[in-house]
């Protein structure tokens, strides 16, 4: 896939900048979020990776910049980024989770929704790419009540769902919140991920899009295809579920831990005026 496939998505509609991208949904939105904001750096762009919930601290490689952001500098974030790249990543978060055990990974708090918008509003970053969800590395889930935490000035909402869950029986303990995911999509212990479970996933207002804003451009993201063992009917069922689903824009089939990631994209078809 060429980068003018893939940036259609992103750019063949308007928005008002900067461009805000939320991820919600199973595990890969912290690969997602920082490859997105590593195209976005090659096109020039000054881009803001942060979190509205909890997530792992990034390597030092992945970002360029760390700002830890709090209610005493948030009003002052121009004098931040004032010496900051114009073409660069910079990841801000509120403070480091304290863990006991040594062997962990550290963790970050997130800023909140109000803090993206006044983030937003001094207009130093191009580009904000919000990881607004948990999971706890389980490849699907369904919100909980205060999830996910999506700014509403969200232009594009990425939900993320694990390829090796989908066509398999459903196992209670590899999906994040199962007793939730249960009653949303009518799924028993034991029965197929399938079609009807995803989509009733997909297009229920508590489910996997639960407080997108409407006009928001909508994208499910199919992680670890690798994994999957039959990509034919994988690729099959994605397409059938955009074509029933009306509040989908796209589906993206990836393996984002790879070098070129995105390997096919489905886009619905607009039909002509009149139709």
């Amino acid at each position: 896939m060429n980068s003018h496939q893939l940036y259609s998505d992103i750019f063949e509609y308007s928005y008002n900048s900067p461009l805000v991208i939320s991820l919600i949904g199973g595990g890969g939105k912290t690969s997602t979020a920082f490859w997105l904001a590593k195209e976005f750096k090659k096109r020039g762009h000054r881009v803001c990776v942060t979190t509205t919930t909890k997530m792992y601290l990034p390597k030092k490689n992945q970002a360029d910049n760390f700002i830890k952001i709090d209610n005493s500098n948030l009003e002052s974030i121009s004098q931040l980024t004032k010496d900051l790249s114009d073409q660069s990543v910079t990841f801000c978060y509120q403070h480091l989770i304290p863990t006991n055990n040594k062997s962990e990974e550290n963790k970050v708090s997130g800023i909140t929704c109000d803090d993206i918008e006044q983030l937003k509003n001094g207009s130093y970053f191009t580009v904000f790419i919000i990881e607004a969800d948990g999971a706890k590395c389980l490849p699907i889930k369904a919100p909980d009540r205060h999830e996910p935490c999506i700014p509403i000035s969200s232009d594009m909402v990425i939900g993320v769902t694990g390829a090796e869950i989908i066509n398999t029986r459903a196992i209670p303990e590899k999906i994040h919140r199962w007793h939730l995911f249960s009653a949303l999509t009518h799924c028993s212990a034991g029965e197929l991920i399938d079609r009807r479970t995803l989509g009733n996933l997909i297009v229920h207002p508590q489910g996997l899009f639960k407080n997108s804003p409407e006009k928001a451009r909508k994208i499910w993201l199919i992680n670890k295809i690798d994994l999957t063992h039959d990509y034919t009917s994988l690729v099959k069922l994605a397409q059938q579920v955009l074509e029933q689903a009306n509040n989908l824009d796209a589906i993206w089939l990836a393996t984002m831990n790879s070098h070129a990631p995105i390997k096919e994209r489905l886009v619905k078809q607009k039909l002509p005026i009149g139709n």
